[in-house]
Formats: C-alpha cells, sequence, structure tokens
C-alpha cells in the first residue's frame, strides 16, 4: 500500500457534466453508468497532452483522479470550454485521500479490513461508508485505489495496515509502473507529446466517440500518418539505470532518450523507457545508452517488462 494522496481530484457535477466531459476528452464519458470509469486525456487543439486522468462515476458526479499537481491547471483549461453548459468542477484534491493497494494479496486485504473491493473490469469502482474504491491495474497486478475524506487517511491506513498491506513508498510505485508498462504523466507524458507517441493509443483513446479537442490531429496520425518517435521499453544487459535524459544510440546514430528508469528486481537487470525514433523502435534492436560517468548496452522490448503469471 502507498499514499497516493498528492494525487489531484476533481468532482464534475450538473445536468450536463456527462456530455460536457464526452465532448472535452479523448474517451467515452457520456454511457458511463454509475460504478463505470475509464481512462482519458484532455488534449490542446494540436493533439498534445494537457493532462491524462482516470475518471470515476457516481450516482451525483464524476470524479477525477488526476496526476499531481494538474487539478488547477485542467480545471483551468475546461474552464475556458464551459459556456452555456450546466456543469460544476470542485478542486477536492486536499479533501480527499488516495490510497493505492497494488498486489496478488491486495483484494483480500482490502476486504479484511472492512473495506470494499470492486470486483468489477478495470475502473470499476464500488463504495461504502464514503469510500470509494476504484480497481486499477498499474503494476501489472491486481489493485485498486481507494478515495476518502482527508479525515479518514491515518484510520484507513492502520486498517490496511492491520489487514496485512505491506507500506512502500513512490520508488516502488515507479519501478512497478514501469515493470508494467504503465507509463507516468510527468516523468513519460507531457505537453511536448500527444497520447500516440506515449502508446496509451488502445487504453485512452475512442476513435467512434465523435468530436473532442485535438480529434482531428490525433485522427490523421491515425489514418493518414504515423509517429515519428514513440515511447519504448529498452532493456540494459546489466544492473545499469541510467538517469533521465540519458542518450540512446542506434550505433553511431542519436536515436533518442530515456524518460525514466529502474533496476528491476522482477528481472534482475536495469529497465528503462525511452523517446526513440521511429527506426530505432523495433524490437529487438541493439542500443547503446550514454550518460555522464556511464555507458551500457540495451536492446528493444516488447511492453510490458512483466506480465503477471508469464515472467
Amino acid at each position: 500500500m502507498l499514499d497516493l494522496s498528492h494525487r489531484g481530484k476533481l468532482a464534475f457535477s450538473g445536468p450536463d457534466a456527462p456530455a460536457f466531459l464526452h465532448g472535452m476528452l479523448t474517451n467515452r464519458v457520456q454511457d458511463l453508468k454509475p460504478g463505470e470509469g475509464v481512462y482519458a486525456a484532455f488534449l490542446t487543439r494540436q493533439g498534445k497532452f494537457v493532462s491524462d486522468l482516470h475518471l470515476y462515476r457516481r450516482e451525483v458526479e464524476l470524479l477525477a483522479l488526476l496526476p499531481p499537481g494538474m487539478s488547477v491547471p485542467l480545471a483551468g483549461a475546461l474552464d475556458h470550454f464551459i459556456i452555456m453548459d450546466q456543469v460544476e468542477m470542485k478542486d477536492c484534491t486536499e479533501a480527499l485521500c488516495a490510497l493505492g493497494v497494488f498486489g496478488p494479496g491486495a483484494p483480500a486485504a482490502v476486504r479484511r479490513a472492512g473495506l470494499p473491493w470492486p470486483d468489477l473490469p478495470e475502473h470499476g469502482h464500488a463504495a461504502r461508508d464514503e469510500v470509494l474504491a476504484a480497481r486499477e491495474l498499474w503494476t501489472g497486478e491486481e489493485g485498486c485505489v481507494l478515495l476518502a475524506p482527508a479525515a479518514r487517511a491515518g484510520a484507513l491506513w492502520d486498517a490496511l495496515a492491520g489487514a496485512g498491506a505491506r507500506p512502500a513508498g513512490l520508488r516502488a510505485f515507479g519501478t512497478l509502473t514501469l515493470e508494467a508498462g504503465v507509463p507516468l504523466f510527468g516523468p513519460d507524458m507531457g505537453p511536448e507529446v500527444n497520447p500516440m507517441q506515449a502508446g496509451i493509443e488502445a487504453r485512452a483513446l475512442d476513435f467512434q466517440k465523435g468530436c473532442y479537442i485535438g480529434q482531428e490531429v490525433i485522427a490523421k496520425i491515425k489514418y493518414l500518418g504515423q509517429v515519428n518517435r514513440g515511447l519504448a521499453g529498452i532493456r540494459l544487459e546489466g544492473g545499469e539505470a541510467p538517469p533521465a535524459g540519458a542518450g540512446v544510440l542506434r550505433g553511431e546514430e542519436e536515436a533518442g532518450e530515456v524518460t525514466r528508469s529502474a533496476l528491476s528486481p522482477t528481472l534482475g537487470r536495469g529497465i528503462a523507457f525511452a523517446y526513440l525514433h521511429r527506426k530505432a523502435m523495433e524490437p529487438g534492436t541493439a542500443l547503446r545508452v550514454r550518460w555522464p560517468g556511464g555507458e551500457g548496452s540495451a536492446r528493444v522490448v516488447e511492453l510490458p517488462f512483466y506480465r503477471r503469471g508469464g515472467g
């Protein structure tokens, strides 16, 4: 278990909220029923990221879980488009805590703690006594995010610890999400790239839903073109974990740069995300990674690095 309370939270209410968000975000929103959720992004008109988000449809509102520090920028960006719509936005970042519980034993631990377990498809959620539990598979194993009033954070943490959940920090979370091939907004995704480059097309984009901000650019990439560079997984031959910004070479030609890396305890070697030129993204491509004071051999691999039950 780990504390994710630093993540942003925005609540959307009002009769037009589902339709408004459906027209703003990259994935379907209007069809969501209470208890369902979706992973999506809000883009600029040029198709670049403003933010990604996980959106949960509740009975009277839609609750968005955002990357750290993104509640104010996203609310400001969306506010420009609220004209005649009956939509209210509320920043709940400080009002709500967020605890993540991940791993094969997560369902049992959450239930032993007396908390709801979302026995539902990914992003589905259940609620009990002001605690919302959303099923999220960010680490490649079972998992959920618990959202509750901030005043209950300590009691929830103690209940989970008493039920056998082991505390972990954000460094462990970073390693696990990297192993699972899950890019994070900030280190791996930002305003300089689009969702196609970040490799989240299958999870965050719906090409049948109609227009949204940036949709025209994304559709052109999908049907008429291709990205010139994209996020790829590389596995180091040794135990190196190159820093963000480390250069990646194919032969003697510059091929890209690392966004983040970790020493994978599962694989026993260094792994990394890197934005690579298209011709260097093919799995099996041999690479060199260079950084001040270090250098290592690497190879492009298919993501994720780790698959549950498959190594």
